[in-house]
């Protein structure tokens, strides 16, 4: 009969070949504490309040998910996104069509995280150290095409805002008072799973991984390690600026300061869905559930009313303890 150790040996063995397993576990202990310790939790309100918040950063935190797992990062998304709100904005402002303006926003923000992938592989400077000059660049970009102003959209609303970012009327009014559904849930829902099954279930899906996980390797292998992570980089940005014009949908306006800190946030649900710091490693939905996590323990914090100064400790905190658990997980010895 195995030992104690042996079992649990293998029972690690067992878990570290998912990666969403930590995210899961805390996901359940931090829903089952504020089901008993918040009051009004477990209301429709709360519960879209949660889905409606996490949609719009769990949209960019799937780019970045896909990105780390190839082995680098992007401290940008979060200046992408504000400039694709500004040209998403200014667009519609200057009379250009809903759906042109909608394809500037989004063409601007692939062409950003272009640039940043093609610095990366044609320079070999660090992404971390690339996305943090570009960061502040594009920063500036959206400090000057905005004026260092906010930017507004008064006019009609056009139907393109209700598929974009629209209320799920009949879901609403469902509850009493009526809660805050929205379709940038769905959109967040979509964009994960299609995500999710090319990184699982494409042979671009193996060589992220490969790319993330040994390079020299995957390049041995004829995988166009340069060109994943461009792919990747592109992807980044993009999604961070459709997150953008799904937001600028739904409240109309943009200021210098939009999707400041995004950046943090994204890496840290990634990382708490076992998503590794060092790629190779990792799933779209576990970087979703880690995103979902955090906004419901803001969420859940409001509640208490306890400061928002204590969820950034907590969110520090289980941070840390996922990366502890999943390094602890994925020993091999």
């Amino acid at each position: 009969m195995p030992s104690l150790t042996v079992t649990l040996t293998r029972l690690r063995f067992r878990l570290a070949e998912f990666s969403e397993v930590v995210a899961l576990i805390s996901f359940l202990a931090v829903f089952l504490f504020f089901v008993t310790a918040a009051e009004n939790f477990l209301t429709p309100v709360c519960i879209a309040n949660i889905l409606t918040f996490a949609s719009i950063t769990g949209i960019v935190v799937v780019g970045v998910a896909m990105l780390m797992i190839s082995g680098e990062f992007d401290l940008s998304v979060g200046s992408t996104f504000a400039v694709a709100s500004y040209v998403f904005a200014l667009s519609l402002n200057a009379g250009v069509a809903p759906l042109a303006a909608l394809l500037l926003a989004l063409l601007v923000s692939a062409v950003l995280g272009l640039g940043n992938g093609l610095i990366v592989t044609w320079s070999g400077i660090p992404s971390f150290i690339t996305t943090l000059g570009t960061m502040l660049a594009y920063r500036g970009i959206a400090r000057a095409i905005g004026g260092g102003d906010f930017a507004y959209y008064t006019g009609e609303k056009p139907l393109l805002f209700d598929v974009l970012n629209g209320p799920i009327t009949a879901l609403n009014q469902l509850s009493h008072p009526p809660s805050n559904f929205r379709v940038s849930i769905l959109w967040f829902i979509a964009i994960a799973i299609v995500m999710s099954l090319v990184l699982m279930r494409t042979r671009y899906g193996n060589w992220v991984f490969a790319t993330g996980g040994n390079p020299g390797a995957a390049l041995a292998q004829g995988v166009a390690v340069k060109r994943v992570k461009v792919i990747n980089f592109v992807l980044a940005g993009l999604l961070a600026g459709v997150a953008s014009v799904m937001q600028f949908a739904h409240r109309t306006s943009v200021d210098p300061l939009r999707g400041e800190g995004m950046e943090l946030v994204a890496v840290a649900a990634a990382v708490i869905g076992g998503v590794r710091l060092t790629g190779g490693f990792g799933t779209i939905v576990g970087a979703s559930v880690g995103m979902v996590l955090l906004t419901m323990l803001e969420q859940g914090l409001v509640l208490m009313k306890i400061p928002v100064q204590i969820f950034r400790a907590v969110a520090g905190a289980i941070l840390i303890l996922s990366v502890i658990a999943n390094t602890y997980i994925s020993r091999r010895e």
